[in-house]
C-alpha cells in the first residue's frame, strides 16, 4: 500500500470552541484515514501541554508541536529542539523588568507564574487542559528545557518593548494584538514535517495538510498536497492545491472522503 501521511492544523481547522469540539464525522474521518492504513498527525503551534483530551483522545499517530520544535510519535519524542538557553534566560529577564507575562513551554509542561492573571483568562477561552500547567518551579531548569514562549501584553507600549527584545528569535502576534508565541528562528511546522518525513522514510509526494491561518503557510509550502479550510486566510487559500469546505460544515471529513474513498 502507498502511505500517505497527512498533518492537521488544530484551531479553526479542526476545532472551534462555538463547534464544542472536534465534531464526530471529522473524528469518523480520520478514524476511517488510519484504519486504510495512513497516518494522521496533529500540526500545531501548541506544546503538547496545551492538546486538550479531547483531541488526544482522537488517537492522532503523532504530533509536530510547538511550531516544530517537538515531535511525538506513538507516544514517545522523535525530536526535541530546544530554544538557546542563555538567550531565553535574557529575554525572561527583559520581560519580567516590565511586568510583561510569559509562559515557559516544554515538550511535556508548560510554566508560568500564578499571577498571571490575563494569560490565565486567555487560556480558558483556548481548549487547554491546566493540569499540565506548573506554578512552582525553578526558572533556571525549566529554561534548559524550553521549545518555545507565548508572551501577553496589554497594550501597544508592552508590544513594542517585546518585539524589541525578541532579536534572536521569531515571533507570531496572534490576531487579538495580545498573546505572541516566540520560537527559535530555525524551527517551524515545516522543519517538522521534514523531520517526520525523514524518521519514518515517507515520500514528500504522499504528505497532505489542512490548515487555516498564518502560522501555516510554511507547511503549505513543504507538503506535496495542501488543503485550505474554506474559512482560511486568503494567502493560505493561494498556497492551496485545493480549498474544501469550511470547518463550520466539516470540510476535513467531506475532503478526507474524498481523498481516501473512506
Amino acid at each position: 500500500m502507498n502511505k500517505k501521511i497527512i498533518f492537521f492544523d488544530i484551531d479553526g481547522t479542526l476545532y472551534l470552541p462555538e463547534l464544542g469540539g472536534i465534531t464526530p464525522a471529522v473524528r469518523e474521518a480520520i478514524a476511517k484515514t488510519q484504519q486504510k492504513g495512513h497516518l494522521c498527525f496533529i500540526a500545531s503551534g501548541r506544546p503538547y501541554g496545551y492538546i486538550a483530551d479531547n483531541v488526544k483522545n482522537i488517537g492522532f499517530d503523532g504530533y509536530v508541536l510547538a511550531n516544530g520544535a517537538n515531535i511525538k510519535y506513538k507516544n514517545q519524542d522523535l525530536s526535541v529542539r530546544v530554544m538557546n538557553q542563555e538567550d531565553v534566560k535574557q529575554l525572561c529577564q527583559k520581560l519580567s523588568l516590565k511586568d510583561i507575562e510569559y509562559v515557559l513551554q516544554t515538550p511535556d509542561a508548560c510554566y508560568m507564574n500564578k499571577n498571571n492573571e490575563c494569560l490565565l483568562k486567555f487560556y480558558s477561552t483556548c481548549n487547554i487542559d491546566f493540569k499540565n500547567f506548573c506554578f512552582d518551579y525553578d526558572e533556571d531548569e525549566i529554561i534548559k528545557k524550553t521549545v518555545k514562549m507565548e508572551v501577553w501584553v496589554k497594550n501597544q507600549e508592552e508590544l513594542e518593548y517585546a518585539k524589541s527584545c525578541y532579536g534572536k528569535f521569531a515571533y507570531e502576534l496572534h490576531p487579538d494584538n495580545h498573546s505572541m508565541e516566540v520560537y527559535a528562528k530555525d524551527v517551524s511546522k515545516a522543519t517538522g514535517i521534514l523531520d517526520v518525513l525523514n524518521e519514518l522514510n515517507i515520500s514528500l509526494d504522499n504528505s497532505y495538510c489542512f490548515g487555516d491561518g498564518p502560522n501555516d503557510v510554511e507547511m503549505f509550502e513543504t507538503v506535496a498536497h495542501p488543503i485550505a479550510m474554506g474559512n482560511a486566510i486568503e494567502i493560505i487559500k493561494e498556497k492551496a492545491e485545493t480549498v474544501c469546505l469550511s470547518i463550520h460544515e466539516d470540510g476535513v471529513a467531506h475532503k478526507l472522503n474524498e481523498l481516501f474513498d473512506l
